[in-house]
């Protein structure tokens, strides 16, 4: 994935995540998509500097 793909994404998933957390009746799912929020606005803030994150993967068996 490109890093402006990279971007967009994070920043659709920033918003869906603060749109679950305005939506949810319960609180504690409302604190789970607000914390998810917070943490994709940590690494969309990453992408934005361009900030390289690792990726994670199946390791190959040689």
């Amino acid at each position: 994935m490109m890093p402006t793909d990279n971007i967009a994404y994070y920043r659709r998933r920033l918003a869906e995540s603060r749109h679950r957390a305005d939506a949810a009746s319960l609180p504690e799912v409302r604190r789970v998509h607000a914390q998810m929020a917070e943490r994709y606005s940590a690494i969309l803030r990453d992408a934005e500097r361009g900030v390289v994150r690792p990726v994670l993967g199946i390791v190959p068996h040689d």
